[in-house]
């Protein structure tokens, strides 16, 4: 690897041991849940703080666990030569993708591993219907991260076709990122459903939004991870294609496809921006929910 690649490598990975340290401290732990309360609007009453920082903090370590796993092994990979030659200027690429796709598979661990209980002497509180994992995410990073996967297998299979002889750098970089996006959606959707059907205890309304909000919180993670590598392959991936394409023709197409692609990508993040789809589920599942009702004397009387 290239001195920018190991800078990149250095930087992930002191900065996920960071991440990882930092969710054992109480000042971070509570600074994130209530951070996270006021970015949903929903309060968090001081009764279940522990609770929920607890689940939060599990999920934040899986995902630095994982990604810690998948950065390291990425890097021991291209520093000994397999896949990337030394003087890739995508090596950095690929060790950002890694760490995604190393977050999503530890949070998906954590998530699948953690559990949340109630007492068995306390009243529970039950919703009236079933949830899907539509109702946690909104269709602008659910379908969104579908559709940019699958654009991304497209991208893949064309350039097997399209790219010129003996330009492995660039198919290896599609090819990375396209099978990784794709496993990291296929992780998703099966880890989404787990997570969506698993049951529910709850004693309280204030329980019973908060685990919506984790549960919010872990898919939101889990979809991060096709975004990005499916994202990654169209810009980088085809820009890589189009340098070295034999026809001018697949160039230029190659080049406005990731152009069309990126502009899309900004507009999606300054819609994302404006509807805040951290809270999407608020708007869905408790349409009608008020800060006071979560608050500890609403919670008991109801």
């Amino acid at each position: 690897m290239n001195g920018g690649a190991w800078f990149i490598s250095i930087f992930l990975l002191v900065g996920l041991v960071a991440a990882l340290a930092a969710s054992f401290t109480r000042f971070y732990a509570r600074w994130r849940a209530y951070r996270y309360s006021l970015r949903i609007r929903v309060d968090l009453p001081v009764r279940l703080e522990r609770v929920v920082t607890k689940r939060l903090m599990s999920l934040e370590r899986g995902g630095s666990i994982g990604g810690l796993a998948f950065t390291a092994a990425a890097t021991a990979a291209f520093a000994s030569g397999f896949g990337v030659s030394d003087e890739s200027s995508l090596t950095g690429l690929y060790l950002a993708g890694a760490a995604f796709a190393g977050a999503g598979v530890g949070t998906a661990v954590a998530a699948l591993t953690g559990s949340s209980s109630v007492a068995p002497d306390q009243p529970r509180v039950a919703r009236s219907g079933a949830v899907e994992v539509r109702d946690y995410l909104a269709p602008l990073e659910r379908i969104g991260a579908r559709i940019v996967v699958a654009a991304a297998v497209v991208a893949l299979l064309a350039s097997t076709v399209l790219a010129a002889p003996g330009n492995d750098g660039a198919l290896f970089a599609i090819a990375f990122f396209a099978i990784a996006g794709a496993l990291s959606l296929v992780l998703f959707e099966v880890a989404g459903r787990r997570v969506v059907d698993a049951s529910q205890p709850a004693g309280s309304t204030a329980e019973l939004v908060w685990d919506d909000a984790v549960r919010a919180t872990t898919l939101r993670a889990l979809v991060t991870a096709p975004l990005a590598l499916g994202a990654y392959c169209l810009i980088f991936g085809v820009v890589g294609i189009a340098e070295t394409a034999d026809s001018a023709l697949v160039s230029v197409t190659s080049l406005a496809f990731a152009g069309i692609f990126s502009g899309v990508a900004v507009a999606a993040a300054i819609v994302s921006l404006a509807i805040k789809p951290e809270s999407y589920f608020v708007r869905r599942l408790w349409p009608n929910l008020r800060w006071s009702d979560t608050a500890d004397a609403a919670a008991d009387a109801v």
